[in-house]
């Protein structure tokens, strides 16, 4: 499948105690029938929802849309890898234009000094967020931002750091966050997960 390659940022989402938790993995491989992935270090507090036959929900990123799978958890992270069942039949793929992770409906007003600039976002996760500008920007920089969510669901503040401008596109960057209030991590994780999953 050409949405899916080895090295591709996914994530997994599973409720906990009230809350949706988001896991941000990468696709190590991919077989017949499954994704081999690698887990982040912090995995092991989750431990309980990742054994065998757990069901959970996997979303891959990518240019054109969000892959989503309905997936089984089929061998322990504590053995030598870890994957998750694929059902082809069952795989939904939403479009850019219908979600928040690739859409750039969302805008970003980031400042840092006397530069002050409005962005459009085209993938987010509560980990990261890449964006188009046409302004030149350095890795390493560091903005104060506010995201401006869509439909009223409001602006949540944080800062970040560039870490990457795409070596094809160089108007896309990504930057990581270093400081979000647990209640606007929250708050952009039910934005995501429950835009997505009303979306046809």
């Amino acid at each position: 499948m050409d949405l899916l390659k080895p090295g591709q940022k996914l994530c997994i989402c599973f409720q906990k105690e009230g809350n949706l938790v988001e896991i941000i993995c990468t696709i190590s491989q991919i077989l017949d029938d499954r994704l081999v992935i690698d887990l982040p270090p912090y995995f092991m507090r989750y431990i309980a929802y990742l054994e065998v036959g757990c069901r959970l929900t996997v979303k891959v990123f990518s240019k054109l849309g969000t892959v989503d799978f309905n997936t089984i958890v089929i061998t322990s992270p504590l053995e030598d890898n870890f994957s998750v069942e694929l059902d082809y039949n069952a795989m939904k793929l939403t479009p850019g234009k219908d979600i928040p992770f690739i859409n750039d409906i969302e805008l970003m007003n980031i400042k840092s000094g006397e530069t002050a600039l409005t962005v459009k976002t085209f993938e987010i996760s509560t980990e990261y967020i890449k964006f188009y500008s046409d302004n030149l920007l350095k890795i390493g920089e560091v903005f104060d931002c506010e995201l401006i969510l869509p439909k009223d669901y409001g602006t949540i503040s944080f800062k970040i750091t560039l870490t990457e401008v795409d070596p094809v596109y160089d108007n896309e960057y990504t930057a990581v966050y270093f400081t979000m209030t647990e209640d606007d991590r929250q708050a952009l994780l039910y934005y995501m997960y429950l835009y997505s999953n009303n979306t046809d």
